[in-house]
């Protein structure tokens, strides 16, 4: 994936929606991990995305102690989150109305994880051969919304998928299974299933880190 404009516009009523005079900016909002570290392969994508767009991003981290203040511009909030969990469904649009309390002119994109797009990306980077043994594990969660979601992906992506608390069992079971977490970035789950054999965090796949920077440099 070169450009994700380069053969359909994958927004197309965003930009139909859009002013022609200037891109927005984004703010994109990312879990972290404890005390609101980073991991580089998400803390490098504010200048990076910033030089393609020829406008201001910055990064909210959900674990970090201080809120970020908003863009001196239009902006897009996106929520780099893969689930349907409490962060998105309340802190996603907490954090757009208070940047709306403070002033500012943002528009709230859904979670990264309900963009089809993303998904067909991260599909179409697994060989045929790591498909053929790829498990979907993700962290334990409540039944509910994002437990319903992950068993549509499961569907969609047609892969099982396995709790990581009950990974252990299942792979005594299936010995050639190989792990695909559900994390964007490194965290204790990734770390414990590359010991596993697991496939790398999406981020740190050149593919789907690729196919996401032109997602959001394609957009308005």
């Amino acid at each position: 994936m070169t450009s994700a404009g380069a053969v359909i516009d994958p927004w197309p009523l965003l930009r139909n929606d859009a002013s022609d005079e200037a891109r927005r900016g984004l703010h994109l909002v990312v879990h972290g991990r404890s005390g609101g570290v980073v991991p580089d392969c998400l803390a490098s994508l504010p200048d990076l995305l910033s030089r393609r767009r020829s406008a201001p991003v910055q990064l909210e981290v959900l674990t970090a102690e201080q809120p970020v203040s908003p863009l001196p511009q239009s902006s897009w909030v996106v929520p780099l989150l893969l689930l349907p969990g409490a962060h998105a469904r309340k802190d996603v649009p907490a954090i757009r109305n208070r940047l709306r309390g403070a002033g500012a002119n943002v528009r709230l994109l859904p979670f990264l994880g309900s963009w089809i797009t993303w998904w067909s990306a991260v599909l179409s980077s697994l060989p045929a051969s790591d498909r053929a043994d790829a498990v979907l594990v993700h962290h334990p969660l409540r039944p509910g919304v994002a437990d319903r979601f992950l068993a549509m992906l499961a569907s969609r992506l047609a892969l099982p998928l396995v709790a990581f608390d009950a990974w252990p069992a299942f792979q005594q079971r299936h010995p050639r299974a190989r792990p695909l977490p559900l994390a964007l970035a490194p965290n204790r789950m990734t770390e414990a299933l590359s010991e596993a054999g697991g496939l790398p965090p999406l981020l740190e796949h050149p593919h789907t880190r690729q196919a996401l920077i032109d997602l959001l440099v394609s957009l308005p």
